[in-house]
């Protein structure tokens, strides 16, 4: 009967533990990215070698991710497109082109991120054709990741690019 008092205590005890605190919690620490290649090209663009995920339009992003931009929750266009990104030389040195096919109508969205998803680059608008970026001064001499958004109408395709800066 006495052990019967003891369990009983413990459990009232456990019973009535208060909850933490929500607004004092840490908030929990990013996840990282995990690099498992680059698509290598030449200064002039000409593929190398390819990883199977860079560069495609159908990515299935986290949530960490989906954050990166400031629209969110778009559907994922099925119609077919003749839309393409890529950048070369990769590796570079933190100076790359960044290529882009699209349709006139379509809208471009750019973010560069460290294997922490911090923000090196940011661009709401990116245009067709061949645009110079220069991150050598603010990226790390590492695998950096470029997520993109090519947003037609009300639907959007997404993917990414892993760059080498050295």
């Amino acid at each position: 009967m006495k052990n019967f008092h003891y369990l009983l205590l413990a459990l009232v005890f456990f019973a009535c533990k208060k909850d933490k605190d929500p607004e004092i919690e840490k908030p929990e620490q990013p996840k990282k990215i995990y690099f498992t290649g680059i698509t290598r090209t030449n200064a002039s663009g000409i593929i190398i070698s390819t990883d199977s995920t860079d560069w495609k339009f159908n990515d299935t992003w986290v949530e960490q991710e989906e954050k990166l931009f400031s629209t969110t929750n778009e559907t994922v266009c099925t119609t077919p497109h003749t839309h393409n990104i890529f950048a070369y030389p990769n590796p570079s040195d933190g100076i790359f082109s960044l290529y882009v096919k699209k349709d006139s109508a379509t809208r471009v969205q750019i973010r560069l991120v460290d294997q922490d998803f911090k923000v090196i680059l940011s661009r709401d608008t990116v245009f067709t054709g061949v645009s110079l970026i220069n991150v050598k001064a603010t990226a790390p001499k590492d695998t950096v990741r470029m997520y993109y958004k090519f947003i037609d109408g009300t639907c959007v395709r997404k993917g990414h690019g892993d760059l080498l800066i050295q």
